[in-house]
């Protein structure tokens, strides 16, 4: 159905060009003759079988010829058509628009007039082509180095030497007291059998202490640790986090601090 509707509009045109005679031309050449408005006509035939197989600038050389000889506007909307096809759309436009612009015979021929229709639609869909694509939206800030980590992990630290230090603290009064107490009843370095299970309680209470003041000494140096590698940063030189050119992280280089808890003691070491 559309191959058919083709046919029969390029069929008037070539109807228009041999047919129409001297209103064929909105502005006719000054002392155009009969000859050369034959060729014009022959020309254009030709340029609608160029059209067809796809040969589009032949199709348009042939075309302008025509109008060149004989102008009609139906010439000039396959010379835009053709420029479309090239993917010439600034000289497609323009071409467009001249066939907008021309003023046309007091009864100009039905062909003249479709030949106006299909301009302004087609126009529009060439000026669409040619609007820039809308800018992309801006990249968000890329976030600012320097901050190195969270703070979360260092307080929890503190916060479990602070509780060892205090379990400590507490359990060490009591067992000191607890054997203030046995003593005080005691002869000497006899005491009653009696007095066996607040011993084991006093030796009982004496480990909670010591284990607490560990614990709790241990995590406050873990805390500091953590405080003293979050201070370098990740976004600072040498850290992990690429450069702006993309390179590889590298290692960083500095103190490495371990710590360990031992009967009786905390180590630290430090590595560089």
């Amino acid at each position: 159905m559309m191959m058919l509707s083709n046919c029969l509009r390029r069929c008037a045109f070539v109807v228009t060009l041999l047919a129409a005679g001297p209103a064929l031309a909105a502005e006719p050449p000054a002392g155009a003759s009969a000859d050369a408005q034959q060729l014009a006509r022959t020309r254009a035939h030709e340029g609608l079988k160029l059209y067809g197989a796809d040969r589009w600038q032949e199709a348009f050389d042939a075309f302008q010829e025509a109008d060149r000889l004989y102008h009609a506007p139906t010439l000039v909307l396959y010379m835009a058509r053709c420029q479309r096809k090239l993917g010439n759309l600034e000289a497609a436009r323009a071409l467009y628009e001249q066939v907008l612009d021309e003023a046309l015979p007091e009864d100009p021929p039905p062909a003249f007039l479709e030949a106006r229709r299909d301009a302004e639609t087609e126009l529009a869909g060439v000026r669409a082509a040619l609007k820039p694509p809308p800018a992309a939206p801006a990249a968000p800030p890329a976030p600012q180095g320097g901050g190195g980590g969270s703070l979360l992990p260092a307080g929890l630290a503190f916060g479990l030497g602070a509780v060892g230090l205090g379990v400590g603290a507490a359990t060490g009064i009591a067992s000191l007291s607890k054997v203030s107490d046995i003593k005080s009843q005691c002869d000497g370095r006899r005491c009653p059998a009696a007095l066996q299970g607040d011993a084991d309680t006093a030796t009982t209470l004496g480990h909670v202490s010591t284990v607490g003041f560990i614990v709790g000494a241990a995590s406050a140096a873990a805390g500091v640790v953590l405080l003293v590698v979050r201070s370098s940063g990740d976004g600072a030189p040498g850290g992990g986090a690429p450069d702006a050119a993309g390179a590889a992280p590298q290692a960083r280089r500095g103190v490495v601090w371990s710590a360990g808890v031992g009967l009786g003691g905390i180590a630290l070491q430090g590595a560089f």
